[in-house]
């Protein structure tokens, strides 16, 4: 997480709902804004419209309406959590350019992968508990992709993997920023 700014403050968009545990321990410690756009519900329906080519008027609006709250803003932070792991390698690529026109100069994303391709993974629900501690509440389904780091590299090409860790669950959490 960012440290406080003297001269401003930070802005932080989460791409999952707002999770109870994110609220309550960026009360306790963080002094800027943050934005809540619920992407990962819609995830799946974004992926199909991002592959889509006849649906670029549906596309347009469900996209324009989902990304309403946060045009026009820099954020330092961007927790986009398991939304890559919605997304097909090809539409990662519409990630990159969102990223980099959303992003600060010296912002950074944080999110999932997949370590290794072969083994299915849960769908989570993500939030902060602590400094360095993340809270998760395991979902229904599984996660439709299953992108390992070299894809993401690739296909995010405006940015590096900063730092990287491997969890217990075979996710791969990791930090982005602009190279």
């Amino acid at each position: 997480m960012p440290e406080p700014s003297q001269t401003r403050p930070q802005k932080i968009l989460d791409f999952g709902a707002a999770h109870a545990s994110t609220i309550a321990y960026l009360q306790s410690s963080f002094w800027g804004r943050l934005t809540v756009l619920d992407l990962i519900s819609q995830a799946v329906e974004i992926n199909a419209l991002l592959s889509d080519e006849e649906a670029t008027e549906q596309r347009v609006k469900v996209l324009e309406d989902s990304f309403e709250p946060c045009i026009g803003q820099a954020y330092d932070l961007v927790l986009m959590w398991d939304f890559a792991l919605y997304l097909s390698e090809a539409n990662l690529n519409w990630l990159n350019d969102w990223l980099d026109a959303i992003l600060t100069y010296d912002g950074v994303a944080h999110g999932f992968l997949c370590h290794n391709a072969t083994r299915s993974m849960a769908t989570k629900r993500w939030g902060i508990a602590g400094r360095d501690q993340l809270e998760a509440e395991l979902g229904l389904s599984v996660l439709p992709y299953r992108h390992l780091r070299g894809a993401l590299s690739r296909c995010l090409p405006d940015f590096a993997i900063d730092k990287s860790v491997l969890m217990k669950d075979g996710r791969l959490e990791f930090v982005i920023r602009r190279r």
